[in-house]
């Protein structure tokens, strides 16, 4: 009986000591994980709008790019790795993401408020914009290449 009770002692002691670990290090990866997605915002919008300024056939080139490095940094912070530890049923989510809601969002303020033709004249005024830009930047790339290659 005493020995029952000791390895029951150490067994709930070894749990706590667990749980406290888990809880410090899941403070830590927060801490990794805001401070990155904190770097993340101003990459994210100036890699964006660098690929929309740069590249006319491949606008998405630096987000996309950014966004790959964000996922494996999410996967190599592991933020709720320990979820695994969980010994009740696995939570099932089968509902909407927040892409989904927003995109509703997006959908219902445009039909109560912005008129589809006078959009579709904004976003060609706003494509002619960029190609425009696109123009004035490759002839600099252009003569950059032509430049190396006759050294």
């Amino acid at each position: 009986m005493m020995a029952e009770q000791i390895d029951s002692k150490q067994q709930s002691t070894g749990q706590r000591s667990e749980v406290i670990h888990d809880t410090v290090v899941l403070q830590l990866k927060l801490i990794v994980d805001g401070f990155r997605d904190l770097l993340l915002l101003p990459v994210c919008l100036g890699a964006g709008i660098w690929g929309l300024i740069r590249h006319q056939k491949n606008p998405g080139r630096y987000l996309y790019r950014v966004l790959s490095y964000g996922r494996l940094s999410e996967k190599w912070i592991g933020l709720f790795d320990e979820a695994d530890k969980d010994i009740y049923e696995p939570l099932d989510y089968q509902d909407k993401k927040l892409n989904d809601i927003l995109k509703k969002t997006q959908d219902a303020f445009e039909s109560k408020y912005i008129d589809p033709a006078k959009k579709e004249l904004l976003l060609d005024k706003f494509n002619l914009a960029l190609n425009d830009i696109n123009g004035k930047l490759q002839p600099k790339a252009n003569k950059k290449n032509s430049e190396v290659t006759q050294d």
